[in-house]
């Protein structure tokens, strides 16, 4: 049972000004939310308003960067977010008499380079189940956000249970006419470096210098580098002929097939992250869920690479 002062606070609070809050906190931009929710800057910030005024306590800091979530709106953020899909989950299961849907987390890399890309397949092949796809580096608990599957990426340890359904495999790429120029390692270290940032080394396969000692190279402090914090970035810039990038699979498969990158070195590659896929226990004996994840693993395990 609520106490008074919680009944009175939530009775303060509409469904719309959650649902503004969220927005904003989400993309840390009012102007950002009205435009994804069809509303004036100012009616966000109105609902932000009452929903501090009701808590008494400030959701946002304004400064000169920008926006930031205080400890409160963090805490008020997670719990709207997770409300908000579950009710989404709901409203779609009450409507939906004659469809299904899925809800899936992963990645916002994978989300972005490879599934988005692949959901026309499936849709033709079930044209009566909805995808709902949440990107996000976060590894949400898939029961209280309402989502039915997770794509999960973890680093692969020798002795294993149960293998991966596929492993990602690190290579050089670049775009055709920067390839072009490059007929052996040492010309690498004349070309400029597309670099995925990762200031915890969380991931040594996507690092230029031990990519470097692997080549026998010594890097010069006078080599050009872009840095960039999503990796999907990497690979537009490589795209675009800035430079030369390091290639996850199954992420720059469709760029290579598609000719708007191409293999540097193709003897060389390294062992990256494992995928898994991860069901819902709310969710494992929904028909629509086996589909999507039969129709998952089966993709997957055509990017496998011999």
């Amino acid at each position: 049972m609520l106490n008074p002062s919680s009944s009175h606070a939530l009775r303060a609070m509409s469904l719309d000004a959650i649902r503004g809050f969220e927005s904003a906190a989400r993309h840390l931009s009012f102007t950002a939310a009205a435009e994804e929710l069809c509303i004036t800057q100012s009616a966000v910030s109105k609902q932000v308003k009452s929903l501090e005024d009701a808590l008494g306590a400030p959701l946002f800091l304004r400064g000169g960067k920008g926006l930031s979530l205080t400890p409160q709106g963090r805490e008020l953020y997670e719990a709207a977010r997770a409300s908000l899909s579950q009710l989404a989950s709901a409203v779609d299961r009450l409507l939906a008499v004659d469809r299904a849907s899925v809800a899936v987390t992963t990645t916002p890399s994978f989300a972005a380079l490879w599934l988005a890309p692949k959901l026309a397949k499936f849709q033709q092949l079930e044209p009566a189940i909805d995808v709902r796809v949440d990107a996000s580096e976060v590894r949400v608990n898939l029961e209280r956000e309402g989502m039915d599957l997770a794509v999960r990426l973890y680093p692969v340890q020798p002795g294993d249970e149960s293998p991966p359904l596929l492993q990602e495999q690190a290579l050089l790429v670049a775009a055709p006419a920067v390839a072009a120029r490059i007929h052996s390692a040492a010309d690498i270290a004349h070309t400029p470096l597309l670099v995925y940032y990762d200031p915890a080394t969380r991931f040594p396969w996507m690092s230029w210098p031990d990519w470097y000692e692997r080549l026998g190279l010594k890097q010069s402090a006078q080599q050009p580098c872009l840095y960039f914090s999503q990796y999907e970035h990497v690979l537009n810039a490589a795209v675009q002929g800035g430079g030369i990038a390091i290639g996850r699979t199954p992420l720059v498969l469709p760029l290579l097939r598609g000719g708007q990158l191409t293999v540097v070195l193709p003897g060389q590659t390294v062992d990256g992250l494992g995928y898994r896929i991860i069901t819902s226990a709310h969710s494992a004996d929904r028909p629509a869920v086996q589909k999507f994840r039969a129709w998952m693993e089966r993709e997957l395990a055509l990017e496998a690479i011999g």
